[in-house]
């Protein structure tokens, strides 16, 4: 499988995963076209959480503006900082479960934040944003994985072992 069809499918599962988020949270996204939608300059909140594994790494770039943070957060007020980096653990953690269907058991780091007018994260030349709107706002994903060439991502183990969202595993 070559890296550009593995990347597709990450890009993929990520922005399904996005959607679905956000949707759990009462809020509909809509997929803007990465070509014809430029980057919101209005981004003011930004979390940046990276992933690695034996068959790939990299990093998850969740940012937006504070329209779609504060219609999301559980608790009126509460710390749009916070809440931003609680956001981008669940994404990527609904991604690492779609990976793990699929043979890939990522790590996933502490995620940190940037709060900033006008941020504009690039973290690859290759990687354009996955981008949303929903009504007052957007928000942007970047997904830059590094993604090993024996990887078959197409593959989808019947029976695994993941959980949905919103389970636990106590021990």
């Amino acid at each position: 499988m070559t890296a550009m069809t593995s990347h597709q499918i990450v890009c993929d599962l990520t922005s399904e995963a996005c959607v679905s988020l956000f949707n759990d949270y009462s809020l509909q996204l809509q997929a803007a076209p990465q070509s014809d939608t430029p980057v919101d300059r209005g981004l003011l909140y930004c979390s940046v959480i990276g992933f690695s594994s034996q068959q790939m790494r990299g990093t998850l770039v969740l940012a937006t503006t504070s329209e779609p943070l504060g219609r999301t957060a559980p608790v009126d007020g509460s710390c749009l900082r916070e809440w931003v980096a609680e956001l981008s653990n669940q994404l990527l953690g609904r991604v690492k479960r779609q990976l793990m269907d699929r043979g890939v058991d990522l790590a996933i780091s502490t995620p940190i934040v940037l709060r900033g007018e006008r941020l504009h994260p690039l973290p690859s030349k290759e990687a354009a944003p996955l981008t949303f709107s929903c009504d007052g706002g957007s928000v942007c994903v970047w997904m830059d994985a590094e993604i090993g060439v024996d990887v078959d991502l197409t593959r989808v183990q019947i029976g695994g072992e993941s959980m949905a969202e919103g389970e636990a595993m106590l021990f």
